[in-house]
């Protein structure tokens, strides 16, 4: 019987940071994402080791979101170690016109401090820690905080425990977080948790406040092999 993927929790996380921090080229990495996540990936090939990132290719779909939109408030639920953060907050800054110019930002939301500390610290690496904003706790108090300061959010991208998908998207709904027009991402859905958040966004029926739901599935592979896929939905 072939052995279950360990995708985080044994060190692995502090051991890449400690890779890039240290990095003979360093200094040339330093400030430049794109080379950071290069980096990243090349370490966890080089140590065949799955990482619970969104990676180059699975990441396409949700650039291109951010390019159609070009969204002033992002967010994400799951932020892990701040790869997401760093390749979409990146595409941000890209996308930003002269009229959108310092009012644009990325929410991570994590919940576990360890991973929030080393992403916070390639965040800071990169050069993104003005645009990026790391918020640790679960996902429900975040979604309360930000809803208390009257974030209004233009993508949210959601990619932490499957489980919790259908509640979290019902809260953003409800504490008026989304609004018409906004994007949601979600990634990992192709397996028998993330099921009734599908059924629930592509049934069209729209959800608690109002919104209809139009929604693509977009397959693709895991490291791993095995079959997955990323579902956007637009707030109609």
């Amino acid at each position: 019987m072939a052995s279950e993927t360990i995708w985080h929790g044994d060190g692995r996380e502090q051991a890449l940071l400690k890779h890039i921090l240290n990095h003979p080229n360093a200094s040339e990495l330093r400030g430049r994402p794109d080379s950071i996540l290069s980096e990243i990936d090349r370490w966890a090939l080089k140590h065949n080791l799955c990482m619970m990132t969104i990676g180059p290719d699975r990441s396409q779909p949700i650039i291109d979101v951010i390019r159609s939109t070009t969204p002033k408030t992002m967010a994400e639920l799951g932020g892990y170690i701040g790869y997401s953060a760093i390749k979409f907050a990146s595409e941000i800054r890209k996308t930003t016109t002269t009229t959108t110019a310092g009012i644009a930002r990325y929410l991570s939301l994590e919940s576990d401090v360890q991973y929030a500390s080393v992403a916070q610290a390639l965040v800071e690496f990169a050069g993104l820690a003005d645009l990026v904003h790391i918020h640790v706790g679960s996902s429900a108090e975040s979604l309360a905080k930000l809803a208390a300061e009257g974030v209004e959010i233009d993508v949210l991208f959601i990619d932490h425990n499957e489980d919790l998908y259908v509640r979290d998207l019902r809260l953003a709904e409800k504490y008026a977080l989304l609004h018409l027009g906004s994007v949601v991402v979600a990634d990992n859905v192709g397996g028998p948790r993330a099921r009734d958040y599908v059924q629930m966004v592509t049934k069209n029926e729209g959800g608690a406040a109002g919104f209809k739901y139009r929604s693509r599935t977009l397959p693709y592979v895991l490291p791993d092999g095995q079959q997955d896929a990323v579902l956007i939905t637009n707030l109609v």
